[in-house]
């Protein structure tokens, strides 16, 4: 008989056996791994989906930045642009460039007004196989254009006109036929008509790309007259954001191999003891199950790594759309990859060694017997993952860089990518100290879930005692389970505060900005000059053009003019017009006046008689000193007053009262016509729109959009439910098949399929609705660190997304759980013995 104190020998001591003994030690767990490869299917799927999954992804984040450039730079690490405005002045640039670098090559370009928008198409002359830009031109039907009257164009330009290849096109004042559909694959968002190098048209501006070192190029701009518009391809480095996913990632890996390798533990806590009984030492233990590790990471890492590439294959197509560019299909980071399959195998046997140093100091008896060991003091993970929560805050919150104030040359422009890279150390340590924070506070939430079942049902309360008496594997599960959802949240919560919410942007998406003339942007306010019958007749096309929105709302607006100020020609040959008064700010923005007509106050619902008498302006801008100018004169410091209406860039915000007309000398003319819907507008309502516009020599604005980052919002949201209804699905019935000992003695006292049922949805529902707090929790934690200089950011919440994952992944785990578990278990007379 075994004395109840009897433990086993903590350190190594003669005659333990030796290589021979842990020789047999391996062949034993092996045998055992062989014999119970199907209680294990379990712990082998879910570390496979988690190996999967950081393979999908890493390659993803490889994919996305790797040939972001290239639509802006093609093969060239520098570009230049040159206004074209003098033709001498251009040849010149042109020829200095040439004697400069040892190969160039030339762009032109001409801004070409959309009939019936405000909106431009850039008509691109470029040869396809350029020696920089042959990157930035792919061929999707048809051919390139060779003659002077072919063409090419994006898809967004022949949704525009509705056209198709071998379709006419009339675009500026020449009539083209559509030879082929073209794009830039390293810019999606690069919308252009191409026509051939040898189009003879006059350009607006020149892009010329070049490679050259440092030294040439700063040779050359010394050397340059009047530095021209530039900007070097600096390669972002993405090493500090893919070492920071990989390690958030290799922890996912980590929880979910610590999740399944408990329940492998607990199985084998009696046999251990049984070994232990015999002489074995805690080392002999310890290899039992880093072998079984080991071997079950290699399987799930080659079948994981398989399903994560051909996963990546499939869903690259639909991802082209988020990121804004092409992915090639088979540019995988190979070296990723490979260590992927390495770290997987690593961070499996880790875990299993990890769980195996606590099996192997468990006392034989208590061993023997099957009870769990004592849960640790939670007050001491609560104050750990404090601790970890604070520390990651501190480092995300200095890991990101500074904005920078100001470039090295005033003409240089940089875009989002040649920003400061976050510092590497800091972000890594961030990241990992707050999802380690939210594993160290899992144990406690299961706890204090399990604390609150005491007086519920028989079925919920045994499920959420199983839960806290097994809280080893509980809480990995949880904490994987939340750390998905956590990048899930964040991805949504980031994709949400980047896009206009519905007080913002240009436009609301029910409305359209009718322009009489060619009047274009807001900093090109020249207002075209209109008989009252030739105005009679717009308003009549106006009303036929709301009609076929469903008769939305129509308001005239007039613009303020200076008598004083004659008509001229508007910004970029703009059609001339009357110059609009407008109000500028002490930060350096410009709003045109409309005028504030009882039309337009009601419209906004304003109250005229709230209006004070000496009020000029009434404004949705905000600062200490405006002023009234007209063209680059600056006139009167106004009397404003706030007035709280949406602040849409383009709708008219800033309003001249009737009476401020009258004391400045102003006019009013009438500039166009807003039109509000009581619905978003459709694309096949503003085509229409705009045919109508085109015919009647009217200009349509609309809402900027935003797609591509509502597809990134929703793509994350989905991708992170279905990745944690997996583990959670493979974690309940990891958890349920370790206590089919306890259903099988609840049948034999007649409990019925309701109760097993029951055990199953709640342990799920648990387990689901704890990650999605946790995971929201933790994800706001670290935005907040993150976005700590612009806090009002994050005021954004997407309310919709947090909703349906918070409602729909319990109840979805709940509905999975009660239908797969009514079968009853397997008579007590089967049950295995050890």
């Amino acid at each position: 008989m075994i004395a109840p104190s009897l433990r086993r020998p903590a350190t190594r001591v003669a005659g333990d056996g030796g290589l021979p003994a842990r020789r047999a030690v391996v062949r034993w767990a092996w045998r055992l791994f062989r014999r119970e490869w199907r209680q294990q299917i379990l712990v082998l799927a879910l570390l496979a989906v988690a190996v999967a999954a950081v393979t999908a992804v890493t390659t993803l984040a490889y994919n996305a930045s790797a040939v972001s450039l290239e639509g802006d730079f093609g093969a060239a690490d520098h570009v230049i642009t040159y206004d074209a405005s003098d033709p001498k002045a251009l040849a010149a640039e042109v020829a200095v460039a040439e004697g400069s670098f040892d190969t160039i090559e030339v762009i032109a370009h001409r801004s070409v007004p959309v009939p019936g928008s405000v909106e431009t198409v850039d008509l691109r002359a470029q040869a396809p196989q350029g020696a920089f830009g042959a990157p930035m031109l792919a061929l999707r039907e048809g051919r390139y254009p060779t003659g002077a009257d072919e063409i090419a164009v994006t898809d967004e330009v022949a949704m525009t006109f509705g056209i198709s290849v071998g379709d006419a096109l009339a675009l500026d004042g020449r009539d083209w036929t559509v030879v082929g559909l073209v794009e830039n694959p390293g810019d999606l968002g690069d919308e252009f008509a191409l026509v051939s190098p040898s189009h003879d048209d006059p350009p607006q501006s020149l892009t010329i790309l070049f490679d050259a070192s440092p030294a040439e190029f700063a040779s050359f701009l010394e050397a340059h007259g009047s530095p021209p518009v530039w900007a070097s391809r600096q390669e972002s480095s993405v090493a500090a954001g893919l070492i920071g996913l990989a390690t958030v990632v290799l922890l996912f890996v980590s929880l979910v191999a610590a999740a399944g390798f408990a329940v492998i533990a607990r199985r084998r806590q009696r046999q251990l003891g049984m070994l232990g009984a015999i002489g074995a030492t805690e080392r002999h233990l310890r290899l039992v199950m880093v072998a079984n590790g080991a071997v079950v990471g290699v399987i799930a890492a080659v079948i994981g790594t398989a399903a994560g590439v051909m996963f990546w294959v499939a869903a690259a197509p639909a991802l082209e759309t988020a990121v804004q560019h092409r992915i090639d299909r088979t540019d995988l980071p190979w070296g990723l990859v490979a260590a992927g399959i390495l770290l997987a195998v690593v961070t499996a046997t880790a875990a299993a060694w990890w769980l195996a140093r606590a099996v192997a100091r468990i006392p034989i008896t208590l061993a023997i017997s099957g009870r769990p060991p004592r849960p640790s003091p939670a007050h001491r993970s609560a104050a750990v993952a404090g601790l970890l929560i604070v520390i990651g805050v501190i480092c995300l919150a200095l890991a990101k860089p500074t904005a920078t104030t100001g470039t090295e040359h005033p003409n240089e422009f940089r875009s989002a990518l040649d920003a400061p890279d976050p510092n590497a150390a800091l972000l890594i340590t961030g990241t990992l100290a707050t999802a380690l924070g939210v594993l160290f506070i899992s144990p406690l939430a299961i706890r204090a879930l399990a604390a609150r079942g005491k007086r519920l049902p028989i079925g919920t309360r045994l499920a959420l005692r199983d839960l806290g008496r097994y809280q080893a594997r509980s809480g990995a599960a949880l904490a994987a389970i939340s750390l998905s959802m956590g990048i899930a949240v964040t991805i949504v919560i980031g994709a949400t505060a980047a896009r206009h919410t519905a007080d913002e942007g240009n436009l609301s998406d029910r409305q359209l900005l009718v322009r009489i003339g060619d009047l274009g942007s807001l900093a090109d306010d020249h207002v075209p000059e209109r008989t009252p019958a030739e105005l009679q007749d717009l308003g009549a096309q106006v009303d036929r053009l709301a009609a076929s929105l469903g008769h939305p709302a129509v308001i005239a607006l007039d613009m303020a003019v200076d008598p004083a100020v004659g008509p001229e020609t508007g910004l970029g040959g703009n059609e001339g017009g009357r110059p609009a008064v407008a109000l500028g700010t002490d930060q350096g923005l410009f709003d045109p006046l409309f005028v504030a007509t009882p039309e337009l106050l009601e419209h906004y619902g304003l109250d005229r008689d709230a209006v004070e008498v000496d009020t000029d302006v009434l404004t949705v801008q905000t600062g200490n000193d405006f002023e009234l100018l007209v063209v680059a004169s600056r006139g009167a410091h106004p009397n404003v007053q706030t007035i709280d209406v949406p602040g849409h860039s383009s709708a008219p915000t800033s309003l001249i009262t009737l009476d401020a007309l009258r004391r400045h000398n102003f006019e009013q003319v009438p500039s166009g016509w807003l039109v509000e819907a009581s619905e978003p507008i459709t694309p096949a309502q503003l085509a229409a729109a705009r045919e109508v516009a085109a015919d009647a020599g009217l200009t349509v604005e609309t809402r900027n959009d935003q797609h591509s980052l509502s597809d990134l919002g929703l793509g994350a949201m989905v991708a992170g439910m279905v990745l944690a209804l997996g583990v959670l699905a493979m974690t309940v019935g990891l958890i349920r098949s370790e206590s089919a000992g306890d259903l099988r003695t609840l049948t034999a006292t007649g409990a019925g399929s309701t109760v097993r049922r029951t055990l199953t949805a709640v342990t799920a529902v648990a387990l689901a609705l704890l990650g999605v707090i946790l995971g929201t929790v933790g994800a706001y934690i670290a935005l907040i660190a993150w976005y700590r200089d612009d806090i009002g950011t994050l005021s954004r919440v997407p309310i919709l997304y947090l909703v349906i994952v918070t409602v729909g992944l319990p109840l979805t785990a709940a509905l999975a759980g009660w239908l797969l578990a009514g079968r009853e278990p397997p008579a007590i007379a089967r049950h295995a013995l050890e």
